[in-house]
């Protein structure tokens, strides 16, 4: 009577207020006198897993069913043998929670060579907290550091792994169900449409763990995107999980994959750090990456030292894989990879809309992009740097299924890498524009700008991806205000500024410009590029130097007529000046600088005088306009005529 009596006391009564005296870095419980569980591993007596009696075995703790908002409390500087494997569930607003107490080092789980160390199966309402774990045996086998499995189950909800350090499971090379790892969610069975919700892994540390570091996987993932791969039946039971989150974690000495999000719907990965990743397996593997997952966002990632084994085609930081729709790659650093930057895969099935955008890449192996069958792909303001010495290829082409827009790209090429395509039919399969290609560029395209993009300080980036300002502009950069309009460009570029909406952006993963509301930038303005890109000529029109209003090119116009004109993205209702400096060669020769197809009748300032003199229109663009196309036309005279410096404001 009295140990109960005890144990009541001990448990029920005891207050939030209370625990945060006991313990060091634990949140409070759910509700004032909710029960905590306590568990000393160098504990002498087993106890009642009160406070001043704590569990001192793991086999105590996995005898305990737990209910919502009860808490298992380890104390820290101690080290458990075996598996830990509670059981029970939370509830909305009542989860469980594993953390610790007292002061020093994270309490340690130590698998032993078990399948598992951490196991949660069909059950949910979890957080687990603050742990060392390691699961390694006498000798490498299927097993895993922290496994949660669900099995016709239905949908389980709210999942959080937090501050956990996985490391040393040396597993087999078995990968997805059942596979070996560090940290695994799995949905195993066939009667019942399973799924995990509401699932967040937020800064764990991963390491010295084969074969994969943060990985998942379901049996409800067949779809003819995903090429069928395993499902002879060919029946479609795709059901993908929701609300999954995978950020500031490290994974690192991994033996194949760093981190896979798979089967997720719009899942987000963010602020993660990979490295030497693939260092066992010896196949096709990648740093961070996605495959059968649709609307997944990877964004403020680094990835590098991804090796890429002899007889292996992948060895990238960044893959985009097959049955995936609409992946986004933004504002990660991708560096010292062996397989490159990017892998656009096709592949066993279908993986269309995937977009690489503002991030930065430096010295990266192989190739920068590997392109095997995705379609409607796009890679655009990205900044690339490949060092003396290099000879990574820019592009390289494995699979002619594909369809890749690039666009607006700065790559400085230093080494000797080109661009290696399987058939001379490439050019339907890839449209580069806008894009400044410094450097070396054997078999690259031809239109784009090809001078210093006045990087600040390129090759100099070294780890985090906060080291990579080398790679913004200088303000009189030709990037400038260079760039082609994309739709939808995300906002931001890699340093936070913002982006324009739908006018011409700086070239490059950097906007050094500001953005103003209704901007109608206009791109190479005072052809300092030495080119007319993004200008189209009709006629006799070109960039030259000399003869110019300021800086070292200006537009030159034959015999006319001869005219250089460019399409601007434009707010409607919305009112612009178009200016200009024009010259002629004399007597009856008339330049026009002027604006059409805006949503209101074409209009023009006329220069007739034969050194440089402005010209200004001002234009209101029509209620659905979108765009307006400017020009510099030579109307009437014979001689070159100049125009330069346009703007548009």
């Amino acid at each position: 009577m009295r140990h109960t009596f005890r144990r009541l006391l001990g448990r029920l009564t005891l207050t939030a207020a209370a625990v945060a005296g006991l313990t060091a870095g634990v949140s409070p419980p759910a509700s004032a006198t909710a029960t905590a569980y306590y568990l000393d591993c160098s504990g002498g007596a087993a106890g009642d897993g009160t406070v001043a009696h704590p569990w001192n075995t793991l086999t105590a703790v996995n005898g305990q069913v737990f209910q919502p908002g009860e808490q298992l409390l380890i104390k820290r500087g101690t080290s458990c043998n075996g598996v830990l494997k509670p059981q029970g569930s939370g509830a909305a607003g009542a989860p469980v929670i594993v953390d610790t107490y007292g002061t020093g080092a994270k309490p340690l789980i130590a698998g032993g060579g078990a399948p598992e160390a951490v196991r949660l199966d069909n059950q949910q309402y979890w957080e687990i907290r603050n742990l060392e774990v390691t699961n390694h045996g006498a000798t490498a086998g299927n097993r895993r550091g922290v496994y949660i499995t669900l099995r016709d189950f239905g949908t389980g909800t709210h999942y959080r792994l937090t501050n956990l350090t996985v490391h040393d499971v040396n597993g087999d090379n078995t990968k997805d169900l059942g596979g070996s790892s560090g940290i695994h969610l799995d949905v195993l069975g066939d009667t019942t449409r399973t799924k995990f919700a509401d699932v967040v892994l937020d800064g764990n540390d991963v390491y010295s763990v084969d074969r994969s570091g943060i990985t998942m996987s379901t049996t409800w993932r067949c779809r003819a995107s995903m090429g069928w791969d395993g499902c002879p039946a060919h029946v479609d039971n795709y059901y993908p999980w929701s609300d999954v989150i995978v950020r500031n974690n490290t994974v690192h000495d991994i033996g194949g994959d760093g981190i896979v999000m798979q089967y997720t719907a719009d899942g987000l990965a963010e602020y993660n750090v990979a490295y030497d990743v693939n260092m066992r397996s010896g196949v096709n593997n990648a740093g961070i990456w996605a495959w059968n997952a649709d609307g997944v966002t990877f964004q403020y990632n680094e990835a590098y030292r991804v090796r890429r084994p002899a007889n292996t085609n992948d060895g990238t930081a960044f893959d985009i894989d097959y049955g995936t729709d609409r992946t986004v790659f933004q504002y990660n650093y991708s560096h010292d990879n062996e397989g490159g930057m990017i892998l656009y895969c096709g592949c066993g099935g279908t993986s269309a809309n995937g977009v690489v955008r503002y991030n930065v890449s430096q010295n990266d192996k192989s190739r920068i992009i590997m392109a095997a069958g995705a379609t409607d792909g796009a890679f655009y303001n990205n900044t690339v740097y490949l060092g003396p010495g290099s000879t990574t290829k820019i592009l390289e082409e494995y699979n002619t299924a594909t369809a890749l827009a690039i666009t607006n790209n700065i790559i400085v090429n230093q080494g000797s890498g080109g661009y290696s395509y399987l058939d001379a039919h490439y050019a339907s399969r890839y449209t580069f524009s806008s894009n400044i290609l410094n450097g070396n560029h054997p078999g690259g395209p031809a239109g784009q700008l090809t001078g210093d993009p006045m990087l600040t300080s390129p090759g100099g980036a070294g780890t985090g991806i906060s080291s990579a300002g080398g790679y913004q502009i200088a303000a009189d950069s030709p990037a400038i205000g260079a760039g082609r309009p994309i739709l939808g460009n995300g906002g931001r570029d890699y340093w936070g500024n913002p982006v324009p909406p739908s006018c011409a952006p700086d070239i490059g993963a950097h906007q050094r410009s500001p953005v103003s509301p209704g901007c109608a930038r206009l791109a190479n303005g005072g052809f300092e590029s030495g080119s007319l890109t993004p200008w189209y000529a009709w006629h006799d029109a070109s960039a030259v130097a000399g003869n110019t209003h300021g800086g070292g090119f200006a537009l030159r116009l034959g015999t006319a007529p001869a005219s250089a004109e460019q399409q601007v993205t434009v707010s409607p209702g919305t009112t612009y000046t178009l200016s200009g400096w024009a010259k002629t060669a004399g007597t009856g020769a008339a330049v026009r600088i002027g604006v059409k197809a805006y949503g209101g009748p074409e209009t023009y300032a006329t220069v007739t005088a034969t050194s440089y003199t402005q010209g200004s229109v001002q234009f209101t663009t029509g209620a659905s306009a979108g765009t307006a196309t400017v020009y510099c036309f030579q109307s009437t005279g014979t001689g070159y005529a100049y125009c330069d410096d346009l703007t548009v404001t």
